[in-house]
């Protein structure tokens, strides 16, 4: 982007920002057992330097042992449910090998919970669930340095971007479902479903031999290739564009359900791009290489339809001025999945104040001795920072208290004091996944 980023305050993020107000995603746990365990501590908050940058700049890390029960921070309906991995560690392969749930609320935001238990949930898509209801078990699957909860949430999930459909011919009635996710940087999607002949591009043919000038000609199609890490997605996609195809279907290279969105470009793809597994990608293959021909109808979730492009987010935010939330894609992309900023409450105690957690803080706050200096009004803190530059004090008419003095707060935003339990990510800009829709995934 042309505008030049510098580094904001967690004050100033919040004073610019209206804020989603959530319950903590687990149970609270007596005072003892806090401060003997670490249950509940904050080990990477807003803008940690570990993994959460860029399009994940607002999540939670909180420390959690592997059986605790996950509750839903918001209520709403569930979107999306991995429970199968069971492996987990530092290593770069596992970023998107973690078990996760999605809860869409009703506002259309999404709550993600991830690094879940293997099997840890019962749940199912479109179960709705309530504020406060266990939907799973904490572990420690996925890119992880020991068990914790990663919660943030999300104004785009990748599982609800793109219907795509198969059928044996183009007015078949009887067709079948195939999940796919849409690049993040995919042009618009059709909201009415783009029906076309499927054709198969293998990586070793020339793909400029697979369809004579006639067939070129004849009618609109869309291409099936497999992923090849030779070539980043949006190279891939453009070169089918190129040949003629009104969109790109591109099969995943490794074994197992899992999806993510296609990322590493700045503009918009040519036609749309979408990403299906590897073995719905063999599953279309063994068709139509029996010489029975594929038709796909392909268009945009409902829960995109209506979704801008980035540049228009940005107008419609009451932070627009100064754009906090994605550095690393361009501003015409409609489908990068970003968190939101949030804060924590209990509807128990409506007296109780919202606030965010920063590291290295026990959540729910651990109560201080009237003597100790942490016991100081938030407004003390505000007021004594304020002679900082990097400071902006709250609004008035929506205070969080932070458990933290902001001085402290704003330290943990530039990068000062946060451990390294996640080793440093790779490049950002590289052609792989994009990092915001597999919880901080790398090649």
């Amino acid at each position: 982007m042309s505008e030049e980023v510098r580094k904001l305050s967690l004050g100033e993020i919040l004073a610019g920002q209206e804020m989603l107000e959530f319950a903590l995603p687990y149970p609270a746990k007596s005072r003892i057992y806090r401060l003997a365990s670490g249950h509940g501590r904050c080990i990477q908050g807003v803008n940690g330097i570990s993994t959460h940058r860029g399009t994940l700049a607002y999540s939670f890390d909180f420390k959690l042992r592997v059986g605790t029960p996950v509750l839903a921070a918001r209520g709403g309906v569930v979107a999306a449910v991995v429970t199968h991995f069971s492996g987990g560690g530092a290593r770069a392969h596992l970023a998107p090998r973690a078990n996760y749930i999605a809860i869409r609320h009703d506002d259309g935001s999404y709550g993600r919970y991830y690094h879940l238990r293997k099997d840890g949930s019962k749940l199912k898509v479109g179960d709705r669930v309530k504020r406060g209801q266990v939907i799973a078990l904490s572990g420690n699957t996925g890119y992880t340095g020991g068990p914790h909860l990663h919660f943030d949430v999300v104004n785009v999930l990748p599982e609800e971007t793109a219907i795509l459909h198969y059928s044996l011919s183009s007015n078949d009635t009887n067709i079948t479902k195939i999940s796919a996710i849409a690049a993040a940087f995919c042009c618009e999607l059709p909201h009415v479903p783009k029906i076309a002949r499927l054709r198969l591009f293998p990586n070793d043919v020339p793909w400029k031999c697979v369809l004579s000038e006639k067939e070129k000609l004849a009618e609109p199609f869309f291409a099936l290739a497999d992923r090849d890490t030779s070539q980043s997605f949006a190279q891939r996609i453009a070169a089918l564009a190129e040949l003629g195809a009104a969109g790109v279907i591109v099969a995943n290279s490794r074994n197992g359900p899992e999806l993510f969105a296609m990322g590493g470009c700045e503009e918009p793809s040519a036609v749309p791009g979408v990403l299906i597994s590897k073995e719905s990608g063999n599953q279309l293959k063994k068709i139509l290489l029996t010489g029975q021909p594929i038709y796909l109808q392909l268009s945009a979730h409902p829960a995109v339809k209506n979704m801008q492009p980035f540049a228009e987010q940005l107008k419609s935010s009451s932070y627009k001025d100064k754009p906090t939330f994605s550095f690393l894609y361009g501003p015409k992309l409609r489908y990068v999945t970003r968190t939101l900023p949030v804060a924590f409450s209990s509807k128990k105690n409506a007296s109780s104040k919202s606030y965010v957690p920063v590291q290295p803080r026990l959540y729910p706050p651990v109560i201080q001795p009237p003597s100790c200096s942490c016991s100081r009004s938030n407004d003390q803190v505000l007021s004594q920072n304020s002679s900082n530059k990097n400071t902006t004090s709250l609004p008035t008419k929506r205070r969080h208290s932070f458990d933290a003095p902001v001085a402290d707060v704003h330290e943990d935003l530039v990068g000062g004091g946060v451990p390294q339990h996640f080793p440093q990510d790779d490049d950002p800009n590289s052609e792989t996944e994009d990092r915001s829709n597999s919880h901080s995934s790398s090649e």
